[in-house]
């Protein structure tokens, strides 16, 4: 249980968010779901309905690092902590070999997928490394290990991440805090359905087996564990 823990969690509107909160709010956290869009954290507050004092919806840009930083500060004045650092935002753009990508497409990957990891990170550490307890947990791919064609600055931006996060787990060794990174297979969402219409979408990992994943990274028994990258491929 995470009871008198808080969770920030960002993409926390995305195809993966919503599951990764209710976990949260069940195992007793306190929530702080970061996204862009205020509608849709209204939205997703209303559809989970948390538990009052246990909620804190913050739209925010985490390309920027003066936001992230807010962010975070917002997050200890009014929710305490933080102890959970669960970067889930992230996006995909792809279609074309990378003789053919433009670097724009580049560009966006690198600041959705690493730079919005970064950010956070950079900004939540110092409250985990003060309180000597802290899970990190960060969103890989399966292409950032194994690559993947058509997608080659996708899966660069997410190795990246991987790197990222493997460096957090060497620095925080021994401090009571993990940092683990999730490499998801493709995941069954909304839009990944309407981007592939007629795939056996029961091969897919569902954001809830996902979400079952940081619920244990997240617990005492994980505390072993650090400087992972756990494949989450479902039956792909």
């Amino acid at each position: 249980m995470l009871t008198g823990r808080t969770a920030i969690i960002t993409g926390a509107t995305g195809g993966l968010g919503p599951a990764v909160v209710q976990v949260m709010l069940e195992e007793g956290a306190s929530v702080a779901a970061i996204g862009r869009d205020e509608a849709q954290l209204e939205a997703l507050r209303i559809a989970l309905a948390p538990q009052a004092g246990r909620w804190l919806a913050l739209p925010a840009d985490l390309t920027d690092a003066v936001a992230a930083a807010d962010a975070v500060k917002a997050v200890a004045a009014q929710l305490g902590g933080p102890d959970i650092m669960l970067a889930l935002a992230g996006g995909w753009r792809g279609g074309k070999p990378v003789g053919e990508t433009d670097p724009e497409t580049l560009d966006w990957l690198l600041r959705v997928n690493l730079l919005t990891a970064f950010n956070i990170c950079h900004a939540a550490l110092p409250y985990l490394t003060g309180r000597k307890w802290g899970r990190v947990i960060t969103i890989g791919s399966r292409s950032a290990v194994g690559g993947q064609g058509r997608s080659g600055a996708y899966a660069a931006s997410k190795a990246a991440v991987v790197a990222l996060t493997q460096s957090i787990a060497a620095e925080v060794r021994g401090t009571g805090i993990t940092a683990n990174v999730i490499l998801p297979g493709t995941i069954d969402t909304d839009r990944n359905r309407a981007a592939m219409p007629g795939t056996d979408y029961g091969k897919w990992v569902t954001p809830e087996q996902i979400a079952a994943v940081i619920r244990f990274l997240c617990s005492e028994e994980a505390s072993a564990i650090n400087g992972a990258a756990i494949p989450v491929y479902g039956n792909t």
